[in-house]
């Protein structure tokens, strides 16, 4: 229910949203770092913020850290709508991220502990460095998901297979241990599931609407607090590792791009054209046939964030590892069946 009502509130919201940021001339022009040849309503993650709300609200049940996680999304949200309004300067915006960070910490939503990998067993209390190691995580993440939106549709669908991943891990591998949060997490990953799958009615190519700042930020934060707060501890690896495989994609995506940056001593955060789904537009690919490849190599990095959460269900482990299989076949297959076609053209 939550993902049907956010999926059909963000199908009546996304022409409504774009017919407003047309009518106001929020739109995203065309430039030289840009691959879009017309101006593009960007404020779609408007949509997605109340369309997820719209799919959440009423099925949450009253609990202090689902609380904190809604406040500092809303947070964050207007962070990043006004930087699609104004345009803010990226202290600022960093400064917006650590004050949804500080929301979340004074609800106690952190990660705490980890697990004891020197011994093999039981868990190990990060004590101060709980705050650190939370804020890189979050804010890691939510400008990762910024980051990889430089193609239609590409960020929409990485975030929807990664809270499809965390969804499912929840599903195979219940816990006792705060109920109350895990089903919030369950309720809220399913409405921004809805609310995504709808935005990407829109927004695949050619797209007629661009999530913007807005929403980059938002499902980036969300999709980080939610895989923090959603955790029990005895199963600690939930919050980073599940998550972090899942984002393989950008992620790898984001650390080729700080290196490349950095050994030719340019700033970290200058923006380029050599990103994954850049090189691939290089060699020849379409827009669609860049998206729909990615989505298949996350789709990947999805089902091996599965395996890696200690499934105790031995079919459930051999259906997962047979589909990851398939899932490589296919996207080798695909990559070498779109070489041969753009080299014979």
């Amino acid at each position: 229910m939550p993902f049907l009502l956010a999926w059909v509130g963000g199908l009546l919201l996304v022409p409504l949203v774009r017919k407003i940021a047309l009518r106001l001339g929020l739109v995203d022009r065309p430039d030289t770092r840009k691959i879009h040849a017309r101006p593009i309503p960007r404020i779609g993650g408007l949509a997605m913020y109340v369309a997820s709300l719209v799919g959440a609200l009423p099925f949450l049940v009253a609990d202090a850290r689902t609380t904190g996680v809604m406040l500092a999304g809303t947070f964050i949200f207007l962070v990043g709508f006004l930087d699609d309004l104004l345009d803010l300067p990226p202290r600022v915006k960093l400064a917006g991220q650590i004050i949804a960070c500080l929301i979340l910490f004074g609800f106690q939503v952190r990660i705490e502990f980890v697990t004891d990998f020197i011994a093999g067993q039981g868990l190990v209390a990060l004590g101060l460095l709980t705050y650190p190691l939370t804020l890189l995580w979050i804010i890691g993440l939510t400008n990762t998901v910024n980051l990889i939106d430089g193609v239609d549709g590409l960020a929409g669908g990485i975030v929807f297979i990664a809270l499809a991943t965390l969804l499912a891990v929840r599903v195979i591998i219940p816990s006792a241990q705060d109920a109350t949060s895990i089903a919030n997490v369950m309720v809220f990953c399913s409405a921004l599931m809805g609310a995504l799958l709808a935005f990407l009615r829109y927004n695949v190519f050619p797209a007629s609407i661009f999530m913007g700042d807005s929403g980059a930020y938002y499902l980036g934060f969300m999709t980080a607090s939610l895989s923090v707060a959603g955790a029990a501890k005895g199963t600690i690896l939930l919050p980073l590792v599940v998550p972090l495989v899942a984002f393989g994609l950008p992620v790898i995506d984001v650390f080729l791009a700080i290196g490349r940056r950095f050994f030719r001593r340019v700033p970290i955060f200058q923006a380029d054209k050599e990103h994954l789904h850049h090189q691939l537009l290089h060699r020849g690919f379409s827009q669609a046939e860049t998206t729909r490849f990615l989505w298949m190599v996350s789709t990947c990095f999805g089902l091996l964030a599965i395996l890696t959460a200690d499934i105790r269900h031995r079919g459930v482990e051999i259906a997962v590892t047979v589909l990851l299989v398939v899932m490589v076949i296919a996207c080798v297959t695909f990559y070498q069946s779109r070489e041969r076609h753009h080299e014979n053209r």
